[in-house]
């Protein structure tokens, strides 16, 4: 009973510890549960606290933003009102202008019209005097004509009645022939004519026959044999324009031939490619024809061997067409851009005003220039003294031959104008100069062949290969030619008349003649 009741009060304190503990962690629980709502409610006003003063900063900076506005909207109308007054200020001044204007035009539109009114009066005098005149002309005129057509019907009148005459006195004539015309002789006389002529006929018919019979053949023959003469000369005629044909038609196949057979790059093929086919027909003319006959050693032969022959050849063509097409536009700019070189070099640029003014518009007419047009030229200027004389030096110096153009001018000059134009078929219509860009192509052609070199090779590779291909075709085809040409030569030998001398293609060509006729 001790043990048990110790026991059991062992487990009493054992139950009050538990619960004990269990009533503290509750209550624990509970002060952590409290403080944390209690936190979260104080997180929750600092929440609200912060939020509330980013409203009122939002609020703030919105009521700033809107007073800017304000002000911002404020200076704008101001300035528009004030941009509005001055519009409206400038708006009538420029209808008051206007109205000037307008009164100054009415004004000089009326004086103009009463002007030309004057003007018109006199003119109409003028004109109503030239038109009485020309009336007065034009009657004249009818009236010379009305003379003239009336001597012109005396005269007919006159010629018709010698006419009448004479044909009387032509029929007395006739009317005395009829008479006295012996109709007995003149039958006598065109029978012995008639005689003489069958006895020529007979003649003819009797040589003609003895012809035939000296040659062994009949008179039936004679007409084939004509026949086949004319059929000779037709067929003579078709030979030779067949020949003529197959001339033509062989040379084309040997060009077709020859170029497929070459194996170097021509020039006119390369330059075709780099746009420089304008100086290919130069470059032929001097047996310039594969690009191989261009390289050179170095600059200095280039300019010798190949520039120079196409810079005289292109320069004496351009020279031809500014003599012979001086309005084109093209030789106008060029003829604008020396005058302006002209006086930019000599630093007289403020006069061109004054030189367009006075028509100087090229730099060859400032040589025209004398002591008169100088000054006028100088007083449409405006310029001061020390320019002035500037200006008379460089019009002596160009006059007296001692002005030389710059380098820079003359190449700017050619790299403007150095577009050559062409008609449709590729044919040079305006020639121009050789540019920097074209020299410097054909320098690096010339100096430097293995840009080209690997274009080359390939043509050849592909010339080959073409060889190869066309070889056996075309050994067939002179085989067959030779064949043709053998039995032609046959057909055309001549071995004398002897019908057994004949051979045996001519014997067949005479049976499908015959079996020909025949049919």
């Amino acid at each position: 009973e001790e043990d048990e009741a110790q026991a059991q009060r062992e487990h009493e304190e054992k139950e009050a510890d538990a619960q004990r503990k269990h009533e503290e962690k509750e209550a624990k629980a509970a002060r952590d549960a409290e403080e944390k709502e209690a936190k979260a409610a104080r997180d929750a006003e600092e929440e609200e606290r912060k939020h509330q003063a980013e409203m009122q900063r939002l609020r703030d900076a919105e009521a700033d933003k809107q007073r800017a506005q304000a002000k911002e909207m404020l200076a704008l109308a101001k300035a528009a009102k004030k941009e509005e007054q001055e519009r409206q200020a400038k708006h009538e001044k420029e209808l008051q202008d206007a109205k000037l204007k307008h009164e100054e035009a009415q004004a000089k539109l009326q004086k103009e019209k009463e002007d030309a009114l004057r003007k018109f009066a006199v003119e109409n005098v003028a004109q109503q005097k030239e038109q009485r005149d020309a009336q007065i002309k034009e009657l004249q005129k009818c009236i010379d004509a009305s003379e003239n057509h009336k001597k012109e019907n005396q005269k007919s009148l006159e010629e018709a009645e010698a006419k009448i005459d004479e044909n009387k006195n032509q029929s007395g004539r006739l009317a005395l022939d009829i008479d006295g015309f012996d109709l007995e002789g003149k039958l006598v006389v065109e029978k012995n004519e008639m005689d003489k002529a069958k006895k020529l006929h007979d003649t003819n018919e009797n040589d003609i026959a003895k012809a035939i019979a000296d040659t062994g053949q009949t008179e039936g023959n004679v007409c084939k044999f004509l026949r086949l003469t004319q059929a000779l000369i037709g067929g003579t005629t078709t030979a030779q324009s067949q020949t003529n044909a197959l001339d033509a038609r062989i040379a084309v196949f040997y060009s077709i031939i020859a170029r497929e057979c070459r194996e170097r790059l021509l020039i006119k093929d390369y330059f075709d490619v780099r746009g420089l086919n304008r100086f290919t027909p130069i470059l032929a003319k001097h047996k310039m024809i594969d690009c191989e006959d261009l390289v050179c050693e170095d600059e200095s032969e280039f300019k010798e061997d190949v520039f120079s022959l196409l810079e005289v050849s292109v320069n004496k063509d351009v020279e031809q067409w500014n003599e012979k097409h001086p309005s084109d536009p093209v030789v106008r700019m060029r003829s604008a851009n020396k005058l302006e070189a002209f006086l930019k070099d000599c630093r007289i640029e403020k006069f061109a005003d004054a030189l367009e003014e006075c028509d100087v518009t090229e730099l060859e007419d400032v040589a025209d220039l004398d002591d008169d047009s100088i000054e006028d030229i100088i007083k449409t200027s405006g310029q001061k003294v020390f320019a002035c004389k500037k200006f008379k030096k460089a019009v002596q110096q160009y006059k007296d031959g001692k002005y030389k153009p710059p380098p820079e001018a003359e190449q700017k000059e050619n790299e403007t104008t150095a577009v050559a134009t062409t008609d449709k078929a590729g044919a040079l219509v305006r020639p121009a100069f050789i540019s920097s860009r074209d020299r410097k192509d054909l320098l690096k052609i010339c100096t430097r062949p293995d840009t080209w070199k690997a274009l080359q090779a390939e043509k050849t590779m592909v010339v080959r290969s073409g060889m190869q291909a066309m070889s056996p075709l075309m050994a067939e085809f002179f085989l067959h030619m030779y064949d043709a040409v053998t039995v032609s030569q046959k057909l055309l030998t001549y071995n004398g008349s002897d019908p057994e001398s004949l051979n045996e293609e001519q014997q067949k060509a005479i049976k499908m003649l015959e079996s020909a006729e025949q049919l």
